[in-house]
Parts: structure tokens; sequence; C-alpha cells
């Protein structure tokens, strides 16, 4: 079943072809549309989107900064609209929203292609590659992986020697 965050990633590495890692993910949000403010928000809050303005805190560190832009770019493509939340069923779509732009996020910076060349490396050294945060890559490893990825690793790790 295709998801449609892991979708929308993809699409937009297609749209802006030849990319190296870690992605300028802020170039990027300019290109599909967006403007971004540095803004001396406080704890917790780390980003802001609204309409085609991400506000993003300008006391996080670049690695944060990239997760955050990505997350909000997830929003500006998927959930347009209003993103206040009011009723019950509102709390649990927006949930759904949250987890949907973190999977964007996640499959936006660290696509299944470059995933894939950077077999056998350990978390922090992915982090270090994709230029995130070590747990986002640990969600993009576990929750975030497509079926296809499973499925692929579940092979590998039969076919090494024990040991």
């Amino acid at each position: 079943m295709a998801r449609l965050a892991v979708d929308m990633a993809k699409q937009v590495h297609r749209r802006h072809g030849g990319l190296s890692f870690p992605l300028d993910v802020e170039a990027m949000v300019t290109a599909e549309g967006c403007t971004c403010l540095d803004w001396p928000f406080l704890e917790p809050i780390r980003e802001v989107k609204h309409g085609k303005w991400i506000g993003i805190a300008d006391w996080l560190d670049e690695p944060e900064r990239r997760r955050h832009l990505a997350h909000a770019l997830g929003h500006h493509l998927m959930h347009r609209g209003n993103q206040l939340s009011f009723r019950t069923w509102q709390k649990i779509n927006r949930w759904k929203q949250e987890r949907e732009a973190e999977e964007f996020a996640a499959h936006l910076l660290v696509p299944e292609e470059e995933l894939e060349k950077a077999r056998g490396m350990g978390l922090s050294g992915l982090a270090e590659r994709f230029g995130v945060p070590q747990d986002l890559v640990y969600q993009r490893v576990t929750a975030y992986a497509t079926e296809d990825e499973l499925a692929r690793w579940q092979v590998a790790s039969e076919e090494e020697p024990p040991g």
C-alpha cells in the first residue's frame, strides 16, 4: 500500500533532480513556494507554518532546522488549509497530519535510494551523512521504513553469515 508522505517525498525529489546530501532544505522549501523566516520562538515551539510562511526557531542546530523545515514543507504540500484544532475528531486528524509530516520529512531527508547506498552505517553515521538528528534516522529505518525496504533488509540479514 502506497503512503502519501513517501509518495510526496519522492515527487519532490523528482522535481529537484541532482540532489546532494545533506539536502539544502531551505532552498527546496523556497523552490516549492514557501518563505522561511527565522524567529525567536520560545521552547517548545520549533516551527510554525501559516500559508506560504514557515517560521523556524532561530536557536535550532542545523540538523533540527533541516528536520523542521522538511516537516513544515510536508504540511504545505499535503495539508492545505486550517491547521487549528478545536474538536476531539480534529485532534485525531491533527495527530495523523503530524505523523504524515514527520514521515514526509524522514523520506525527504533520507531517501530510499540514498539509504540503500549507505547500507551498513550505524545510526550516528547515517545522521551525520544526511545531516539530520539521530532520532529521525531511527524513525526512518523503523516506523517509516517502506514494505520494500523491510523485505530487502530481512533478506539481507538472512544472507549474512552468523557471528
